[in-house]
C-alpha cells in the first residue's frame, strides 16, 4: 500500500514528491506529538484526546518509514520488490483505518450511552489483529512486485480480501457514526433547546434569549456536520482511488505502461500518501486545545 506502481514506472518525479509528501506529514505529525506531550494534562485527558494522540502517531509511524523508504529508493539502497517496507505499509494503514472507525465509535458514544460499548472495542480490535496477522502471513511468504500486494496465491487474493473487508467496513462505519451523530445531536438539541448555553462562547450575550439559543445551535449544528462530512470524505479522497485501480489491476492482471494509465496511478499514489498530511491538518482544525497550546501558531 505504498502507492507506488510497479518498478518499471517509478519514476524520479513521483518518487521526489512521495518523499517530500511524507516528510511533511512527519513534520506535521510530529508538530503536534511534541504539543500533546508537552501539554498532555489538557490534551490527553478523555478517551476521545488519547484516540486523536493514537491516530496522529500511526500517521507519524507511517510518514517516518515512507519517507526513509523512499529516500533509500532513491539512492538505491532498496527497491519497491522490499516485501518488509510493503508489510509495514499495510500494517500502518489497517491501524489507521482501525483509529478512524474507533474515533468515530468514541464520539458517537459521548453523546449516547450503548451496553455494548466495551464489547464493540473489543470486537474492533480483535478483527484487526486478524487483519494484521494476515498481512504478516501474505508477506513472509510471498514476494511482491508492485510494492503494493504479493505475487503469489492465495496469498494475492487474501490481500484483496483483507484490504476491501477493512477499507469497505471502515468507511461505512463512519459514515454510519457520524450520521447518526449528527442526527442524535440534533434531536437532542429539539428536545431540549437550553443544551445550546453549554456551547456558549464570550462573545455571546443574553444567554436566556430564545434567538441567541437558535443561532448558537444552528451554529453547533453546523459545526458538527462538517466535522463529520470532512472526516469522512477525506478517507473517501484519499483511499477510494487507489482501492479501485487495485481492484481492477487484480481482476485483469493488466500492468501500467507509460499512458494516461501511469498518470492516473501517480494521481493516485500522491492523493494515498495525502492522508498523512491531511490527519494532522484536521486535528488543528478541529482542536482548539491544540490550536492554543501552539503558541507559535498564534
Amino acid at each position: 500500500m505504498s502507492g507506488l506502481p510497479p518498478l518499471a514506472i517509478a519514476t524520479d518525479t513521483l518518487l521526489t514528491i512521495l518523499f517530500y509528501i511524507y516528510a511533511t506529514g512527519t513534520v506535521l505529525n510530529g508538530t503536534i506529538l511534541i504539543t500533546i506531550a508537552s501539554y498532555r494534562q489538557k490534551l490527553f485527558k478523555t478517551s476521545a484526546d488519547r484516540l486523536i494522540a493514537a491516530l496522529v502517531f500511526a500517521c507519524f509511524v507511517w510518514a517516518v518509514g515512507r519517507a526513509v523508504f523512499h529516500a533509500m529508493q532513491a539512492m538505491n539502497w532498496t527497491n519497491i520488490r522490499d516485501s518488509g517496507a510493503c508489510a509495514y505499509s499495510n500494517v500502518c494503514l489497517i491501524m489507521i483505518f482501525c483509529l478512524n472507525v474507533h474515533l468515530a465509535m468514541e464520539r458517537y458514544f459521548q453523546i449516547r450511552e450503548h451496553p455494548h460499548t466495551v464489547k464493540m472495542t473489543y470486537l474492533l480490535y480483535t478483527v484487526v489483529s486478524v487483519c494484521i496477522g494476515c498481512i504478516i502471513w501474505m508477506f513472509s511468504t510471498s514476494p511482491t512486485s508492485d510494492g503494493v500486494k504479493p505475487d503469489l496465491e492465495p496469498q494475492r487474493s487474501a490481500w484483496v480480501a483483507v484490504f476491501s473487508f477493512t477499507y469497505g467496513m471502515t468507511v461505512l462505519l463512519m459514515a454510519w457514526l457520524y450520521t447518526r451523530t449528527y442526527q442524535y445531536s440534533k434531536r437532542q438539541f429539539d428536545e431540549n433547546p437550553a443544551l445550546a448555553t453549554f456551547f456558549m462562547s464570550d462573545r455571546d450575550s443574553m444567554k436566556d434569549d430564545p434567538e441567541t439559543l437558535g443561532l448558537v445551535r444552528i451554529r453547533v449544528e453546523r459545526e458538527i456536520l462538517t466535522r463529520c462530512l470532512l472526516l469522512s470524505l477525506s478517507l473517501v479522497l484519499c483511499y477510494a482511488p487507489f482501492y479501485a485501480y487495485q481492484i481492477q489491476s487484480y481482476r485483469t492482471g493488466v500492468i501500467p505502461t507509460f499512458d494516461l494509465t501511469l498518470a492516473y496511478y501517480d494521481g493516485v499514489a500522491i492523493l494515498l500518501s495525502s492522508d498523512c498530511i491531511i490527519t494532522p491538518v484536521l486535528v488543528f482544525l478541529f482542536k482548539k486545545e491544540v490550536r492554543e497550546a501552539m503558541k507559535f501558531w498564534a
